[in-house]
């Protein structure tokens, strides 16, 4: 009896000096065991295609068999991957050293590629029955200890990359193939203009493949791709490495817009200029000495371009225009002045030739007189003294209206060149006047 209880207090001290990790359990046929974790540390972030897991487990009776598992938490909403590591031991021994290693980039049995989040890690054991005065020959419970990890793999690279360009809208197109890993945030899109630096033109969504941007400066372009996944917890993530097109075109090159072209209007010729007749009125033009031109029409016997037709029909006058004058009344329309873009008053035909006797000299009628801008009805009268002492193309005027008494020579050659200076002064001012509004006119067109 007193050796019975002996052992039996040895006992009690053996069990209080078990390292620690150990799991003791008694009564139910259970026995000694315990789970010892070398790696990884509650917490830690692991990654990569070949992560060992590392512990020792024991069983007073032996080890049987054991199993390391990477489970999702509860209540997660993404797999975990089950079962990576597992074996029966024969001959049940005390202790066994596990070292499993774990492949995190993709789930077992063909699952894909796995998810970066965090994870349980699970070493279970069970023992063998063991033999003796205190077993009942039953096998004992399996034990087990859990781990908390974050597995966190890098992202890969986008592939594929193309760029297009569209040149109506002055579009640039950049297109990657989508990522393998199954929780991809985003695809980042930077652009390099010239010889500056890379600058972020755009962020696509995870599931996005494709990005448009409109261009507008002249100049090089080029684009890169980086695709951005979650890290595990949280919101942190991970970017990968820039990728770019492999295949032309690698880069854009915005052309500026083509200047408008200018082009040249020839003018119709006149009537009589497209007959051959560049004489006066009835004298026939030498076919002989063709009249000379240009690329924008017609010339002048200067050879400066002739002018064409006005918008009303009439010539302008060449004389005044080579010499940087434009005149408000046109020639073989008197009464006719343009000022201002207005016309007022209507062309108005020259009249016929009347014919001469042949005993006299060639005599021009006033109506046949050069237009002078003078008419020749003045209201004069002619004074009957005067006609009859001197001839007909000599008798004098007196203006109507006008005292007797003042209608004499004198009179007449003090107040005729007066009226003339006016009328001149009158019509200087007013050809100035409409100078003047033409040229405003025409600044006005060309600012519109």
């Amino acid at each position: 009896m007193r050796r019975i209880t002996t052992f039996a207090a040895l006992a009690t001290i053996g069990v209080a000096v078990l390292p620690a990790g150990r799991v003791m359990a008694q009564g139910s046929g259970e026995q000694a065991a315990f789970v010892q974790w070398q790696s990884p540390d509650d917490g830690a972030r692991v990654g990569g295609q070949t992560y060992h897991v590392k512990a020792k487990v024991a069983f007073d009776g032996g080890v049987k068999n054991w199993t390391v598992e990477a489970l999702a938490p509860d209540g997660a909403d993404y797999p975990g991957y089950g079962a990576i590591c597992e074996k029966a031991e024969g001959g049940s021994p005390a202790y066994v050293n596990i070292d499993c290693v774990w492949d995190t980039t993709a789930y077992p049995n063909d699952g894909g590629p796995a998810q970066n989040r965090p994870y349980v890690v699970r070493v279970t054991a069970q023992g063998g029955a063991r033999s003796g005065a205190f077993s009942n020959g039953q096998a004992p419970a399996p034990r087990h200890e859990d781990r908390n990890v974050v597995v966190s793999n890098p992202v890969s690279t986008p592939r594929n990359v193309k760029l297009a360009w569209a040149d109506a809208p002055r579009q640039a197109t950049v297109q990657w193939q989508a990522n393998p890993e199954p929780d991809i945030a985003s695809y980042v899109v930077q652009e390099k203009f010239g010889d500056g630096p890379w600058k972020t033109v755009g962020q696509a969504g995870g599931k996005v493949t494709t990005f448009t941007r409109n261009l507008s400066a002249p100049g090089t372009y080029r684009y890169q791709v980086a695709a951005v996944r979650a890290a595990g917890s949280g919101t942190d993530t991970i970017q990968s490495a820039w990728a770019g097109p492999a295949a032309e075109p690698k880069q854009i090159v915005v052309e500026a817009p083509k200047r408008p072209e200018t082009t040249t209007t020839t003018t119709e010729p006149a009537p009589a200029e497209a007959a051959g007749d560049t004489g006066p009125a009835g004298t026939p033009a030498d076919p002989g000495t063709p009249a000379p031109t240009s690329a924008a029409g017609t010339t002048d016997g200067t050879g400066a371009p002739a002018p064409g037709p006005a918008p009303d029909g009439t010539t302008p006058d060449t004389g005044r225009a080579a010499a940087g004058l434009v005149s408000p009344i046109q020639p073989g329309a008197p009464g006719s002045v343009k000022s201002g873009g207005a016309s007022f008053g209507s062309p108005v035909a020259p009249p016929a030739a009347k014919p001469k006797p042949a005993d006299k000299p060639e005599q021009l009628d006033e109506s046949e007189r050069p237009d002078n801008g003078f008419s020749s009805a003045l209201p004069y009268k002619q004074s009957a003294e005067a006609g009859a002492d001197k001839e007909d193309g000599e008798a004098g005027r007196v203006l109507v209206g006008m005292p007797e008494t003042v209608g004499g020579d004198d009179t007449r050659r003090l107040l005729i060149p007066m009226a003339a200076g006016l009328l001149l002064f009158v019509f200087a001012m007013h050809a100035l006047y409409a100078a003047r509004r033409a040229g405003a006119a025409a600044k006005a067109l060309e600012t519109e």
